[in-house]
């Protein structure tokens, strides 16, 4: 399968090239490889580093981040004569790029998109947005996100951060929105981490931590993981219901299922928003046709016997769920 490609963008400053450091710690076997404009801003543990040559870093961990000093086409085509080493790529785009056309360049290469993650500066985002010169930009890049993470919440007040939310719903409704500090987040809510080979084990363990100290900073208390099964196959329609009954306290969502129009096959579904995809993947063999998803989201947003419900509810549908807003990945 192609490599999944994952686009964070955000105005110049918002924390994207943090988020980076954050997932190449957060790795763990993933081999990511990882776009960049500057080697210098990646702030990567020496100890991680095998092998520094030219345009390239070779992390022991399996990680590989190529600059851009060459241009985009050129650092995709070494991924792609590579593609077999890597499970993933991430590109942080330049402050002033819109993530769609990114998007749109590595569609051309072949790549299907995973997801455009979009960082936010929640100190000066307002202000960057009303800017004469660049708030258009700004503003465009918050509409296109899958998902927009909200970074540096640490520097406004509690009046602020509500104000903040009512702003982006209204300027970019109905994208997820994700709160994070000096950005921390788990990994398996920005990635597909299980592209073609099943789900790792990673996902089936919950997310909280047993110690409440620092909650404001840390995941155990913001996610939970909900794990719904089916044993009887699932239609095309069904999932087009599901994926369009997730509200927006829903970040992600993956997993295979078994189709019915496809029998013979597992089917990989995987959902960031509004944006989701149902790709073929391998033959069920000897094991028993079974749908397994993993649904991620903000903590209390729903039940598992809701989404069980959800996922389940569409059989006597007769046509597309009304007021879909869904888009292909």
């Amino acid at each position: 399968m192609a490599l999944p490609f994952t686009v964070i963008g955000g105005y110049l400053g918002a924390g994207k090239t943090t988020l980076l450091n954050r997932m190449l710690a957060q790795a763990d076997g993933l081999r990511l490889v990882v776009l960049v404009n500057d080697f210098g801003d990646l702030n990567i543990d020496a100890a991680l580093v095998r092998r520094h040559e030219g345009d390239t870093i070779e992390l022991a961990n399996g990680c590989l981040c190529c600059s851009l000093v060459s241009g985009f086409a050129e650092a995709l085509s070494q991924v792609k004569a590579r593609a077999e080493s890597f499970d993933q790529v991430v590109i942080e785009a330049s402050g002033v790029a819109e993530p769609l056309r990114v998007a749109e360049m590595a569609q051309g290469f072949g790549l299907p998109v995973d997801g455009m993650l979009v960082v936010v500066d929640a100190e000066q985002i307002d202000r960057q947005a009303a800017d004469k010169y660049v708030g258009d930009v700004v503003r465009r890049q918050l509409r296109q996100g899958d998902l927009l993470l909200v970074n540096k919440l640490d520097r406004i007040t509690a009046d602020q951060r509500a104000g903040l939310h009512e702003w982006l719903e209204v300027l970019a409704p109905g994208v997820p929105r994700l709160e994070m500090v000096r950005g921390e987040v788990p990994l398996q809510l920005l990635l597909g981490l299980h592209r073609g080979r099943g789900l790792p084990s990673s996902l089936s363990q919950p997310l909280h931590e047993p110690d409440a100290a620092g909650a404001a900073h840390r995941h155990g208390d913001r996610f939970d993981t909900w794990t719904l099964r089916s044993d009887r196959p699932l239609s095309r329609l069904q999932l087009e219901h599901f994926a369009a009954g997730l509200g927006p306290g829903i970040y992600r969502t993956k997993g295979f299922v078994a189709l019915a129009e496809d029998p013979g096959r597992r089917q990989l579904f995987q959902q960031v928003g509004q944006r989701w995809s149902l790709e073929p993947a391998d033959p069920w063999g000897d094991d028993a046709p079974t749908s397994a998803l993993v649904v991620i989201g903000r903590r209390g947003a729903t039940s598992s016997g809701a989404l069980q419900e959800l996922l389940e509810s569409g059989q006597a549908l007769t046509g597309p769920p009304a007021g879909a807003a869904l888009h292909r990945l």
